[in-house]
């Protein structure tokens, strides 16, 4: 048996004697919680794939064609290990909010390596405007927010 003092005070003393039985619990019971505690702190960042404003995730080649085959949209490679991309995701997701009639999508680029090979994206965040199938302009590589919202206006 082991003795465990778990109240201490100048006139009071409770001592608490577990059995080997209750300590292999407690001990079970604290190993579970340090293992999910360390899953959860080595977990992605919830931020960086949770949408913000309007904005669609696409994991799929033919859906990507089919969104971006018409109108304008906005399309933000970014990867959720990617510090920049998670800082702008919540700015692009107030851009998708403001310009109601641009259409705005996110492709993962390590989930879907064949769009992100297809549009040349090199590093991330790159931000590819759409106009009627076809790209309009160069790529916005980087986290240049004016930029991107100025390529916004001019597809708008």
């Amino acid at each position: 048996m082991v003795q465990a003092n778990l109240t201490s005070s100048s006139t009071n003393t409770v001592v608490r004697t577990f059995t080997k039985m209750e300590l292999k619990y407690y001990l079970i019971l604290a190993a579970i919680y340090i293992f999910f505690r360390i899953l959860k702190s080595r977990a992605s960042d919830p931020a960086a794939t949770m949408p913000h404003g309007k904005v669609v995730e696409v994991d799929n080649p033919v859906i990507f064609k089919a969104l971006t085959s018409s109108g304008p949209v906005v399309v933000d490679f970014f990867a959720t290990w990617c510090g920049p991309c998670k800082a702008v995701a919540p700015v692009v997701g107030k851009l998708s909010e403001t310009y109601e009639n641009v259409r705005f999508i996110q492709v993962d680029v390590d989930k879907n390596r064949q769009v992100a090979q297809d549009m040349k994206v090199r590093a991330m965040p790159t931000f590819i405007v759409f106009k009627d199938g076809k790209p309009h302009g160069e790529p916005i590589v980087g986290g240049n927010m004016k930029a991107l919202e100025d390529r916004i206006k001019e597809v708008a």
